[in-house]
């Protein structure tokens, strides 16, 4: 299966990339944003801040907001926050707007939420096999306390979410999957395979 990540400038991409290879992956990592909206199977990962993500693709915000409802898609960290309306972050710049609600910062004493942390799940495709309560890897300050689309949820210092679906085959995670062992891999490869149903 062909899988384009996009580069959004941001982060270490190379777990990904063989996380994803090592699953029969073929990746495609560009910048471009036009290779993203034409994608069949879309990856949208990075560590970095609302703000200068959601400026990067100006001027295509309504073209990626149709094009992660339509067909296969994977938010991982900022990559997931991007989905929502606004964040705290930047409170003048909006987000995608595929899901309503804001990005919030975290209300914890220390940040970031950084390491390994246990998560929760309501039993949805993206997390079969895995069982509750495994560990996944965290870095973040900002992030979501509730959602309508919340398929997962963490705790630190309360209650977050860490998955989302934002559409028929969109979905988005708080968390690293390519960080975070054996169980990350198993969610990388139920997304593939959702995605391969999606025809």
């Amino acid at each position: 299966m062909q899988v384009t990540v996009a580069d959004l400038g941001v982060g270490n991409l190379h777990s990904l990339n063989k996380a994803l290879e090592r699953l029969g992956a073929e990746v495609a990592v560009t910048p471009e944003i036009a290779r993203w909206l034409e994608s069949r199977v879309l990856i949208l990962p990075g560590d970095g801040a609302f703000g200068p993500m959601m400026r990067r693709i100006e001027g295509h915000r309504e073209a990626l907001r149709q094009r992660l409802g339509e067909r296969p898609a994977l938010g991982i960290c900022i990559g997931m926050q991007l989905l929502f309306e606004r964040s705290d972050e930047a409170p003048d710049v909006s987000g995608l707007g595929l899901l309503p609600g804001r990005v919030v910062r975290l209300p914890a004493r220390r940040l970031p939420h950084m390491g390994w942390n246990t998560v929760e799940h309501n039993k949805n495709s993206l997390f079969t096999g895995i069982p509750q309560g495994e560990y996944f890897y965290f870095v973040h300050s900002y992030g979501i306390v509730s959602s309508q689309g919340a398929l997962a949820w963490t705790e630190y210092e309360g209650r977050l979410v860490a998955a989302v679906r934002a559409g028929p085959w969109s979905y988005a995670v708080q968390f690293h999957p390519e960080k975070s062992g054996r169980w990350g891999l198993r969610l990388l490869e139920n997304f593939l395979s959702l995605a391969e149903g999606a025809g």
